[in-house]
């Protein structure tokens, strides 16, 4: 059975959590539970509507990390995902989160992997998304590519912030340390087979390459911030933004002035805000000339990677 699900208290869904363990140990976000301890929680799997699952609220919590224990009942068929150290990731890479969402029955959204930042003496896990919903607090993120945990959606920090778009997570660890007995973690295998990107001018019949990386997240203008400076005064105006959103190369347009991007089948005009996702060796139109791209993307979901192995006790 899908060990996500959303969080019913008094028959009013209001949060996700993830069943952890085959005999119903769960987790969520303490901040879902804390104000109302006295309630009836139910847990319903996201896959199988009308399934209700009774919930137990009184296990341990910590309401500083914002992670909590549950225990889900009636059940003898969990499927439980893999836990691992957000020590795993390396900056920008790809991340996917499932849950509940209050203003639908579901919702998914892929980000990556930002970093690690403090507050008050604890620990959270950065990651950049902009699809966690309200009612996603609890929700589990997983590391691309290897069905393993690494923390637990506790916040997003909204437009009036810096950092908009990121979301905080509880790190996996936190959680482990409240049912040592019953948690442990796991040493993910590297399930990536990495790709390579190529961004190159056109001359005529002649190619001059500009970069090759196996880094997809590629800012371009005439500011000398940019990973590809564009030197020439005509683009002055121009500023675009290549980046990887899941297995999808995507680019957004920033500049006031228009791109042209042309591939085999399609000729797109791109004005400020616009995105499209980009197909190996299309091509990218701006003021002083044409950009080829090319590009073979991370298999995300290698077929010959191992079964992650535990680590031993």
């Amino acid at each position: 059975m899908d060990t996500i699900g959303r969080l019913v208290r008094d028959g009013e869904p209001v949060g996700t959590a993830v069943v952890l363990t085959t005999d119903g140990l769960a987790a969520t976000a303490a901040h879902v539970l804390a104000p109302h301890p006295a309630a009836r929680w139910t847990f319903e799997p996201i896959t199988a509507p009308g399934v209700s699952h009774p919930v137990d609220c009184s296990l341990p919590s910590d309401s500083a990390s914002d992670v909590a224990l549950i225990h889900v009942g009636e059940a003898d068929d969990w499927n439980p995902m893999t836990l691992a150290s957000h020590t795993s990731a390396v900056p920008g890479a790809p991340v996917h989160l499932r849950g509940f969402a209050v203003s639908r029955d579901y919702d998914s959204g892929v980000g990556h992997y930002v970093g690690v930042t403090a507050q008050d003496g604890r620990s959270w896990v950065k990651v950049s998304c902009r699809h966690a919903q309200p009612g996603m607090s609890g929700a589990p993120v997983l590391l691309t590519g290897t069905g393993s945990v690494i923390g637990i959606v506790s916040a997003r920090l909204n437009a009036g912030l810096w950092n908009r778009d990121t979301v905080l997570l509880s790190p996996i660890e936190r959680l482990v340390t409240l049912a040592p007995d019953r948690l442990r973690l796991a040493a993910p295998v590297r399930r990536f087979t990495d790709g390579t990107l190529r961004l190159s001018w056109l001359h005529g019949s002649r190619t001059e390459l500009i970069l090759e990386t196996d880094d997809f997240t590629v800012s371009m203008g005439r500011n000398m911030h940019n990973r590809v400076y564009l030197p020439d005064q005509r683009d002055s105006r121009f500023h675009g933004h290549l980046t990887l959103i899941g297995t999808t190369l995507t680019y957004q347009h920033l500049g006031s002035h228009p791109a042209f991007l042309s591939g085999a089948t399609r000729q797109l005009r791109l004005a400020k805000g616009d995105s499209c996702p980009v197909g190996d060796k299309d091509r990218l139109t701006v003021s002083s000339g044409t950009m080829l791209v090319e590009f073979s993307v991370p298999d995300l979901f290698d077929p010959n990677a191992r079964v992650t192995p535990e680590q031993p006790e």
